[in-house]
């Protein structure tokens, strides 16, 4: 069964496909997601890939990152990775309207609400990786890229509704980047939320 009717409603048109501008290899790099599981990572999945084939873009995983670049080092990391996830309930994502930005890891995604739990998530992860304030934008990627203005309109005005979902998160991902490309990123740690 297909869980998506149509994320593109109007395949035909011919669209401009730019370079996807991917740097090479860099250190390793940490980062914490947010990930959706059973229906909803399934249709995220899908409608992921589609664009990505569409799009000649790389296929990554479905996930809103609530902190990223986390300073020192693995085990450090892991460590506190597991003091966050016994401080946190679990709660709900609550995904919104399509849209698109000017970077390439936010080139077309679904806007998450800013929820009090999940600013609260971010909040806490920030204090305890000790990170600089600065802005939180929660977003669901769905395509990464450089792409026209144009394209990037055209392809969140054809989103399908039925990618607005809500899914309880009950867990933290600690992901491991080798380089910029989500071959590199695997998940190397998952914390139950059990706060």
């Amino acid at each position: 069964m297909k869980a998506i009717d149509a994320i593109l409603q109007n395949p035909g048109v011919a669209l401009r496909r730019f370079s996807t501008n991917l740097k090479g290899t860099v250190a390793n790099t940490y980062h914490l997601w947010l990930a959706p599981t059973g229906k909803a990572y399934d249709i995220l999945m899908e409608a992921i890939t589609i664009l990505s084939r569409a799009y000649h873009a790389p296929v990554f995983e479905p996930h809103v990152t609530l902190l990223g670049y986390l300073p020192s080092t693995e085990e450090d990391i892991s460590v506190r990775c597991l003091e966050l996830g016994g401080s946190l309930a679990p709660f709900d994502i609550l995904l919104t309207e399509p849209a698109y930005g000017d970077q390439y890891f936010q080139c077309v995604f679904l806007k998450t609400q800013e929820t009090p739990a999940l600013l609260n998530a971010h909040e806490l992860a920030r204090r305890l990786f000790v990170k600089d304030l600065s802005p939180y934008i929660p977003h669901l990627s769905l395509l990464y890229g450089h792409y026209s203005l144009e394209l990037k309109n055209n392809i969140t005005s054809t989103l399908s509704q039925t990618l607005r979902l809500n899914f309880t998160v009950d867990m933290i991902h600690l992901i491991r980047s080798k380089s910029e490309h989500p071959v590199d990123w695997t998940s190397i740690l998952t914390v139950p939320l059990s706060g």
